[in-house]
């Protein structure tokens, strides 16, 4: 008996500092609650069938943001989804279908809408409206460039952008409950792994083709020498974010995307512990089928 109380007593010591470790390491993600968001209503217009569409600005974490608020004119005042865009791409992806992708994007947007959900979609930094930041070269540059600073900026503000936006969004509900879902595709839903580590506030997340392969090889693809791409794979391991996991989350991956092997999403979705967890592989590679809209929507809807 008394080595079993042993063994038990080392599991929990090993198994809180892992919980430990892994919070050290997505201490970038943690910022400053605002008072003020010096925030504009800078367009806002109602749509025939009552849908109300609002483009907003707000003070984020170290720059100004801009994101669009959908509201159905029969919606749950207290349902948002957030929705994250790819590598490149922007909150415009989301409501002007530009290519394939984008079209599903929008598809995915108004059946969201249709079901009486509140979309907000912003852009990622150094995206969209905020490639000024990087004077409006293409995030994928910062990798043969070697602007390591950059590309944690990306993750990490953007993260925390979102964050603020959560609390602007309570601020205006007031006393009134609300919840936030999260919906990414590629680097949005890799954002929305990231987001829902390290904050209690979202009700589930959706996680489309996330690139969950190995960061040091995925950086060095995209033209980061070996040592700074080992610097972006100690923060960026999947092994650091899968076990901290706290809104119930759904992976929608490709069996054919080069982002990733079925071996690697199975490792990541193996290691995560919360129990309401679920994993779908398409016969696809990085642009998923029609199909995955309606398991979206499904997986949002679950009790």
């Amino acid at each position: 008996m008394r080595k079993i109380r042993t063994l038990l007593m080392l599991i929990g010591l090993i198994f809180i500092s892992a919980i430990s470790f892994a919070q050290e390491e997505i201490a970038y993600l943690n910022y400053s609650p605002k008072v003020e968001y010096n925030a504009k209503v800078v367009e806002s217009n109602t749509s025939d069938d009552g849908t109300i569409f609002e483009k907003n600005v707000i003070d984020g974490f170290d720059s100004r943001i801009p994101f669009y608020v959908i509201k159905p004119k029969d919606n749950r005042k207290n349902k948002f989804v957030i929705l994250l865009h790819g590598m490149t791409g922007s909150k415009e992806n989301w409501v002007n279908p530009t290519s394939s992708l984008s079209k599903k994007y929008v598809t995915l947007k108004d059946s969201l809408l249709s079901i009486g959900y509140n979309v907000i979609i912003p852009d990622a930094k150094y995206h969209g409206e905020r490639s000024y930041e990087a004077d409006f070269a293409s995030p994928i540059s910062f990798f043969p460039t070697q602007d390591v600073e950059k590309i944690i900026n990306l993750f990490a503000t953007s993260v925390k952008d979102v964050r603020v936006i959560m609390d602007y969004m309570q601020s205006l509900a007031k006393e009134a409950q609300i919840t936030f879902d999260v919906v990414g595709y590629s680097m949005g839903g890799t954002m929305a792994i990231y987001l829902n580590s390290v904050d209690n506030r979202l009700n589930r997340i959706v996680a489309c083709v996330a690139p969950l392969g190995n960061a040091l090889k995925t950086g060095m693809s995209l033209g980061l020498n070996e040592e700074n791409a080992k610097r972006i794979d100690e923060r960026y391991s999947s092994e650091i974010y899968a076990p901290i996991q706290k809104a119930p989350i759904t992976l929608l991956m490709g069996t054919k995307d080069n982002w990733y092997t079925e071996k690697e999403v199975q490792d990541f979705y193996d290691k995560i512990e919360i129990k309401d967890k679920t994993l779908k592989f398409y016969e696809s590679g990085h642009y998923l089928p029609e199909e995955f809209i309606s398991d979206v929507i499904e997986s949002l809807n679950k009790k």
